[in-house]
């Protein structure tokens, strides 16, 4: 199953492999998202085809990774995370109001472009804080012979960082990223470790 793939579920995770399972079957069957509201949902299905648009080959949108990003939030994030990605999702549509006077839903394309570099920016300074603040304190804590304070460890994943991690993922795990966006054999034939790719030739579905 698709989700339970995606998520890195082996064997010995039969338990998550069967919670992720009937998540999506539920989802599938209600048509409604089990960790976001509707609002939610919505606004995820749009950055996410924001950051995966159509072009030549159908979007995040048309794969609708949104339904994926909803089912593993609920099933594979934790209590802290999940609240991240909540507030990640409020703080865009506050961009989207303070800089257009609407709701990330109802930007045009090239306004929600600049929205979501806004956020990857943001991701990307939160996380040289973190690594700046963690390589201080290493040092510091080194010059005293000390070990590193437990708080001092603490990291966490930005939201447009889990954002972007899950829409790729869920895209290429789909059907439409595996066989249009990727290049995909239903059969392969013998494993050939390395492949001289021609000009313009996408990579392979794995």
């Amino acid at each position: 199953m698709r989700v339970a793939a995606l998520a890195g579920v082996t064997m010995s995770l039969p338990a998550l492999a069967d919670t992720l399972e009937a998540s999506a079957t539920r989802r599938a069957l209600t048509g409604k998202p089990l960790f976001f509201t509707a609002d939610q949902d919505a606004t995820v299905a749009e950055l996410a085809d924001t950051i995966i648009p159509t072009t030549t080959t159908p979007g995040a949108k048309a794969a609708k990774v949104n339904e994926v990003i909803d089912i593993l939030l609920k099933d594979c994030y934790k209590p802290d995370d999940q609240q991240r990605f909540v507030e990640g999702l409020a703080q865009t549509n506050k961009l989207s109001q303070d800089a257009y006077g609407k709701a990330f839903v109802q930007l045009d394309p090239a306004q929600r472009i600049e929205i979501v570099k806004k956020l990857e920016a943001d991701a990307k300074a939160q996380l040289a804080k973190m690594a700046a603040a963690k390589a201080a304190t290493k040092v510091e804590n080194s010059q005293a012979d000390l070990q590193m304070p437990t708080d001092a460890k603490k990291v966490y994943t930005p939201f447009y960082t889990i954002l972007k991690d899950l829409t790729l993922t869920g895209y290429f795990t789909s059907e439409i990223g595996c066989t249009q966006a990727l290049e995909y054999v239903p059969v392969p034939g013998r494993y050939e470790g390395c492949i001289t790719l021609k000009p313009g030739q996408k990579a392979w579905a794995i």
